[in-house]
């Protein structure tokens, strides 16, 4: 199950050690947290219902429900299901761009993170809003961008004082 467009943006990206090889926690907070974290869980349930309602009515077509499977029934049932098993494969909007004086920005517009000296953060964890199914258009235009300001930071960085 693909879960997408939700209104949920209290995503973490924590590390999980010093060690820079160490992967982080990636925590989704799918349906636990966000604007409205209920109205996105009881959609995808409303579309597992409605696809079992279609389904069965073409059982001559359809072996065997294989995923959630005959023994996930109740809507409660189906709920955790996807809870623990709805997946996003575009993760994004954990590094939220914006000024300083946003609480839940973490890069600003030149993709520096606010209060630490020497990082930039440049994927689509800058995006507030995932911009669409299909992101990596997008992705495109941010590194474009991010590589532009990298290469003029640098430029004035190693230019020194100018001349007079």
């Amino acid at each position: 199950m693909l879960k997408a467009h939700s209104n949920n943006t209290a995503g973490r990206v924590t590390l999980r050690s010093s060690d820079p090889r160490d992967v982080p926690q990636i925590d989704f907070h799918y349906f636990d947290e966000g604007t409205d974290p209920s109205e996105d869980l009881d959609s995808v349930v409303a579309g597992v219902e409605t696809v079992r309602r279609i389904t069965g009515r073409c059982q001559d077509l359809i072996d065997e429900e294989v995923l959630p499977g005959p023994t996930v029934k109740t809507p409660e049932q189906i709920r955790q299901f996807v809870k623990d098993n709805a997946w996003g494969h575009h993760a994004s909007c954990t590094c939220k761009m914006g000024p300083a004086t946003d609480p839940l920005a973490v890069v600003d517009s030149r993709f520096r993170v606010h209060g630490v000296k020497g990082l930039r953060v440049v994927d689509a964890s800058v995006f507030p809003r995932i911009p669409g199914f299909f992101i990596v258009s997008s992705v495109y235009m941010l590194s474009e961008k991010a590589s532009d300001v990298i290469i003029e930071d640098a430029t004035i960085a190693t230019a020194g004082p100018a001349v007079a």
